[in-house]
């Protein structure tokens, strides 16, 4: 429903596809039907990911082996698919979008801060190697991303994260709370701009690093949080 939702008007322009981007064999089928529909890859946004959390003498072989799977193999798998695409045609963005939580680990957070602070090194690797053909790499690490209404519908449009129970579970055990709307007002009303992240944020700086104008940021992961954590 949601690949019909984005590509309905975009006709030609745009193709909704599925792809499990843990398997190899799967990622690859997918990069072979871009090089026939678009004959190359301009531009990739890594963006698929789990939340897990859990205190590391908690944690459950099932979601170490998710998150090793989506959020690292993953990531791998299609940035290697990417790139010769990309080196052939002498020119490539490739963005990852990280978390705060790759820049500043977080307690209950074992697994998934780890793996962005893979995607973050990952990132600059490819960065290094594949920045003298014209290819940059770059990673976006948003602070929490809160549900948000829908102004045309009203209808809460909640981010998947907080669907998390464990998540926010630790979260307000972390901040004394006891609700999702007192952890977003304790944490708002510490960040010095005195709001959260929103998803257009992260949105419009990725549209911004897939542009010619970022042509020269390279190897750079860029904290959008409003200063809460200045890096």
């Amino acid at each position: 429903a949601m690949l019909k939702e984005v590509t309905k008007n975009f006709e030609k322009r745009a193709i909704g596809k599925v792809c499990d981007i843990s398997n190899k064999e799967c990622v690859n089928k997918l990069f072979n039907e871009i090089k026939e529909d678009f004959g190359t890859i301009h531009v990739l946004v890594n963006n698929a990911a789990v939340n897990t959390a859990d205190y590391i003498e908690q944690i459950k072989e099932e979601d170490l082996d998710r998150v090793i799977k989506i959020n690292i193999l993953g990531y791998v798998y299609t940035t290697m698919a990417a790139l010769p695409l990309m080196k052939k045609t002498g020119y490539g963005r490739l963005i990852y979008i990280n978390s705060g939580s790759g820049l500043k680990a977080s307690a209950g957070l074992p697994l998934y801060s780890s793996a962005k602070y893979f995607n973050r090194g990952f990132a600059i690797s490819a960065a290094l190697e594949a920045g003298k053909y014209n290819i940059t790499s770059n990673s976006i690490c948003p602070s929490d991303v809160y549900p948000e209404e829908d102004a045309g519908t009203g209808k809460d449009m909640s981010a998947k994260s907080w669907t998390n129970e464990s998540l926010l579970r630790i979260s307000m055990e972390k901040e004394g709370v006891n609700t999702l709307k007192e952890l977003m007002k304790k944490r708002i009303e510490t960040n010095p701009m005195k709001r959260d992240c929103k998803k257009g944020d992260v949105a419009s700086l990725a549209l911004f690093l897939a542009s010619d104008k970022a042509g020269f940021i390279n190897g750079q992961s860029i904290g959008l949080n409003g200063g809460s954590l200045p890096y």
